[in-house]
């Protein structure tokens, strides 16, 4: 059974596809290297930059005090998202607060960084969602060169691990939205790049009724 989950956003897709192709690309050309994960955001930038609506505005790195009262919560007044979306409309969010604009908020991660690094974006977003004033949401973008994302993705099936998952020292919870990969072959999944959109709630979806 499944959950009453938000739409997937349309230029969240393309990006998400675009990266994974980028991503294997980059590998082509510097197989030696693993991408930089300032790399990988810049890229993101890019591709949703590409395909956003002309009455959006995206900005990297932006505070999470402008973006949300960050009282009681784990985001210190230093802690910074990678990518912020806001209305068009919007105040200078460099120099201005606009907790009444924000749209998405996304940090991104390379999936082989640590857990502990990983679950410390997944709080940041879960206390940005607690606090939010508009109904913003939050994604995790997750991408992965050459090795399956285990986390996020079904080793056997290849695709993304449903339902609702927590978020550790959180009430909150997350659900694997959307995994795209770029791969030289169909059988070989273990070493095909990985993209995985990863959204983030304050608490669990509702679930869709069940029917005889």
């Amino acid at each position: 059974m499944g959950y009453q989950m938000p739409e997937r956003p349309t230029f969240l897709e393309k990006a998400m596809q675009g990266l994974a192709f980028w991503i294997g690309h980059r590998s082509a050309l510097f197989s030696d290297y693993p991408l930089p994960e300032a790399a990988l955001v810049a890229e993101m930038c890019n591709l949703i930059q590409a395909n956003l609506d002309n009455d959006q505005r995206l900005c990297p790195e932006v505070l999470y005090r402008r973006i949300v009262s960050n009282k009681g919560t784990i985001l210190s007044d230093q802690a910074r998202a990678d990518l912020v979306i806001v209305s068009s409309d919007a105040p200078d969010p460099y120099k201005h607060d606009v907790k009444d604009a924000v749209q998405f908020v996304f940090e991104v991660k390379r999936a082989s960084s640590t857990q502990q690094s990983i679950n410390e974006d997944l709080r940041r977003l879960y206390s940005f969602k607690e606090q939010c004033q508009t109904e913003a949401r939050a994604f995790l973008i997750v991408a992965s060169e050459r090795k399956l994302p285990e986390r996020f993705v079904d080793e056997k099936k290849g695709k993304s691990r449903l339902h609702s998952h927590e978020i550790p020292e959180t009430t909150g919870c997350y659900h694997v939205r959307r995994t795209v990969k770029a791969a030289a072959s169909f059988e070989r999944k273990e070493t095909a790049h990985f993209v995985c959109i990863v959204e983030v709630f304050d608490k669990k979806p509702s679930k869709l009724p069940k029917f005889k």
